[in-house]
């Protein structure tokens, strides 16, 4: 067992270099180092280790039974230790371990999976966490430091620790099942045809009203805490209910759901703002200061998002 303190990650890498290529020699080539040096650290590996890795007796070395047996074992090591230094790196120069993010349930779903593949491909090592959530618990999250960045509609904390960053409109339209009592109803919808149906909103979880009564119009009201329950139940035809145009596209194309052209909303979706938040005082490392600009390119290319009210 003290022998094994002796192994060195350069001996790891002789014999793999010396595998891969066939020979002392080639593998001295390789490494631009002396072959007696090769042969002198694979044969004190061969020591530590207690075996024979190469059988020496032919022309080109070959791998024995047990250096068949333990190239691979070798080789994970070697990249465990590569992969170690180069996050040590990595976190020595600021890079984060994770990036955080809330979403408010109103952000295109196209949005964050684009974002995805992109943040996948500049960085492999960092973990994204994404925590949906709705009106106020967005810019809250950011604010108490549970999430570096947030996606926020226009309902959030107003605090002179955030800083807030337009981003894009989010057109929304009023929706309800074909089948519902609304969908028969020539348009323009009047007011008082609408007053007693139901209208299903989004609040905040534990909020018990006015949080998440923007955009209303119902004396009816059903209230959820996540934007697919919400799509869910206006497809059941039990309510009716203001929803991201790229969330209902499909369902709009389908015919399972109808848009509603009400009078007092006119015929054009609303358009809701979706901001960058971020703390003042803490703010995103290499990783996050990376995705807040990603973000703000690809939504100027998101279908189902605005950069500007017209």
């Amino acid at each position: 067992m003290e022998q094994l303190d002796t192994l060195t990650l350069d001996q790891i890498r002789l014999f793999l270099c010396v595998a891969d290529e066939g020979s002392f020699s080639a593998a001295a080539r390789h490494l631009h180092r002396a072959q007696s040096a090769v042969s002198y650290g694979v044969a004190n590996l061969e020591k530590v280790l207690g075996v024979q890795l190469f059988d020496r007796s032919t022309h080109r070395p070959t791998l024995t039974p047990a250096g068949q047996s333990l190239l691979s074992d070798a080789r994970q090591v070697f990249d465990s230790v590569r992969k170690l230094r180069t996050q040590a790196a990595s976190v020595a120069d600021g890079l984060e371990l994770e990036v955080s993010i809330a979403v408010d349930a109103i952000c295109p779903a196209d949005l964050l999976v684009q974002l995805g593949h992109t943040f996948l491909k500049r960085y492999p090592k960092v973990s994204l966490r994404i925590q949906t959530e709705v009106l106020e618990a967005v810019s809250a999250l950011v604010l108490d430091g549970s999430c570096q960045i947030g996606l926020s509609g226009p309902i959030g904390v107003q605090s002179r620790g955030l800083e807030r960053r337009f981003l894009a409109y989010i057109p929304m339209v009023p929706v309800a099942s074909s089948s519902h009592g609304l969908a028969d109803i020539p348009c323009p919808i009047a007011r008082q045809q609408v007053l007693g149906q139901v209208q299903i909103v989004i609040s905040q979880r534990g909020s018990s009203a006015s949080s998440g009564d923007h955009g209303v119009i119902s004396e009816k009201i059903w209230r959820v805490a996540d934007a697919a329950t919400k799509l869910t139940l206006i497809r059941a035809g039990l309510g009716w209910g203001n929803l991201p145009l790229g969330l209902v596209s499909d369902d709009l194309e389908k015919g399972t759901l109808v848009k509603l052209v009400l009078e007092e909303q006119g015929p054009e979706p609303l358009l809701v703002p979706l901001s960058l938040i971020t703390r003042s005082d803490a703010p995103p490392g290499p990783a996050g200061q990376w995705l807040l600009k990603e973000l703000a390119a690809i939504s100027k290319l998101c279908p189902h998002v605005a950069g500007e009210a017209s």
